[in-house]
């Protein structure tokens, strides 16, 4: 079922619900008014029958104002003296009768003077005749549960008018609310039937809760879109990455193959050999791309930054020196690996663009654990600082002294930086470039500041 119906529905049941208890509410007070005056009519017309006895100006049999009111005066002795005309002859009205130190009592008397007979409103009044004590009675019909009929039709047209003015309304009220919802909703199709992702859901023009998830749903297209660009984007550069050295190495294979007494069998395996490195590089540096887009966390733990930087310097040798300064102990809640990586990938890019050797610093800086790698090449224009942490981005410096690279190193690098909460920039420097590593420095270390 439709939620506008459903709303509708409910609507329309959770107001008859209230509109029948105020109905309900009416009645009785209408009925309780009813049967008030009734009493009070019984009470009038007895206290008149008892002017007319002190006056004697009773007459026989009683006179009562209609035809369904009763009368009668009861003797000392509780017998009937005088009755009105249809009860003549018909034993006492069965009323509560006054107290000995009261005057008068009021009752409800069923089933006289017959069982059938409707129920009553009696009042009893004593009086006294000549130092000889009487009663008079006089009763009428007791209202039923409709004593005002006209009332209660007046009153149920009313409920009844109110339940469809109140469907209606809630019809037009909820149609009128999920209108924007619908449109989204027609957008949002029309979106995905067309992969047509630079479209966005119509905003509409109040400022509620709706407006507000249409504002929600761009914000997810957007990020949609630069995601699904981002994912082309990168499918392109690894198809155009992995051309090159798959081409290379086939046509290599291929000349070796047709022109085998003409080709340096030695130089094909060296090449195929250089070919294999860039693709088992590009692949290493795609399945680290891949796991840590898929949200696999690393293992963390404390970290002594000064000696994995060692470590990391003394693992193998370089075409220039590193010189690494550190200041001892500066620890570091950190993957070992992806860090080892980032350091790996800073000090093989320094060495890469280095003219005679590359200084590296490990120190405290406030809240921060800081390593510096900075070498003495022709260093980065201020232009393309940013570019250079880019996926497949190279400058043809790169290009040119390694032929072989994957221009993921650096992209890798900040994205595993930026997972442990840190920042890896270019910064200023008179020679060179200058790559600055800042991680959260965990609690437990030393703060030291270089000289």
């Amino acid at each position: 079922m439709p939620i506008k119906v459903r709303m509708s529905v409910a609507a329309v049941l959770v107001t008859g619900l209230l509109v029948g208890a105020l109905y309900a509410v009416v009645l009785v007070l209408i009925r309780q008014e009813a049967v008030d005056e009734a009493q009070l009519h019984a009470s009038r017309a007895a206290q008149r029958l008892v002017f007319d006895a002190e006056a004697d100006k009773l007459s026989s049999p009683l006179i009562t104002s209609s035809q369904d009111e009763l009368a009668q005066i009861l003797g000392r002795r509780g017998q009937v003296v005088k009755a009105s005309a249809t009860i003549v002859g018909e034993p006492p009205i069965p009323a509560t009768l006054p107290a000995p130190q009261e005057l008068r009592s009021d009752s409800s008397v069923c089933g006289y003077p017959r069982p059938d007979s409707p129920c009553l409103l009696a009042t009893a009044h004593r009086f006294f005749l000549e130092d000889k004590p009487f009663i008079a009675i006089a009763a009428t019909p007791e209202p039923g549960l409709l004593p005002r009929p006209m009332w209660a039709l007046l009153f149920g047209i009313v409920a009844i008018v109110a339940l469809i003015l109140r469907g209606v309304s809630m019809w037009w009220a909820v149609g009128r609310t999920l209108a924007p919802v619908e449109a989204i909703r027609a957008e949002m199709d029309r979106i995905i039937t067309a992969t047509d992702l630079h479209r966005r859901v119509p905003l509409p023009g109040r400022r509620d809760e709706i407006q507000r998830l249409a504002m929600s749903v761009n914000a997810t297209l957007d990020r949609l879109e630069r995601a699904v660009e981002q994912q082309r984007r990168f499918v392109s550069d690894v198809s155009h990455e992995l051309r090159s050295p798959i081409a290379g190495l086939r046509t290599g294979l291929e000349a070796a193959a047709l022109l085998p007494d003409e080709i340096d069998r030695d130089e094909v395996v060296e090449s195929a050999l250089t070919a294999t490195e860039r693709l088992e590089n590009i692949v290493a540096d795609l399945l680290v791309l891949a796991r840590r887009d898929a949200g696999i966390p690393d293992r963390t733990e404390p970290v002594d930054l000064a000696a994995l930087v060692r470590q990391e310097a003394d693992r193998r040798p370089r075409r220039v020196p590193v010189t690494v300064t550190a200041d001892p102990r500066v620890m570091v809640e950190a993957s070992t690996l992806g860090i080892g990586r980032v350091l790996t990938n800073l000090l093989d890019n320094g060495a890469r663009h280095a003219r005679t050797a590359v200084q590296v610093r490990v120190f405290r800086d406030g809240e921060d654990a800081v390593v510096s790698v900075h070498d003495d090449g022709h260093g980065v224009p201020a232009d393309s600082r940013e570019r250079v942490f880019e996926r497949f981005v190279r400058l043809d410096e790169g290009r040119r002294r390694d032929p072989r690279g994957s221009g993921l190193g650096l992209a890798i690098s900040r994205e595993i930086v930026r997972d442990h909460h840190g920042s890896l920039t270019i910064i200023d420097s008179l020679v060179g470039a200058c790559f600055v590593l800042r991680l959260p420095a965990a609690e437990s270390a030393t703060a030291h500041r270089p000289a």
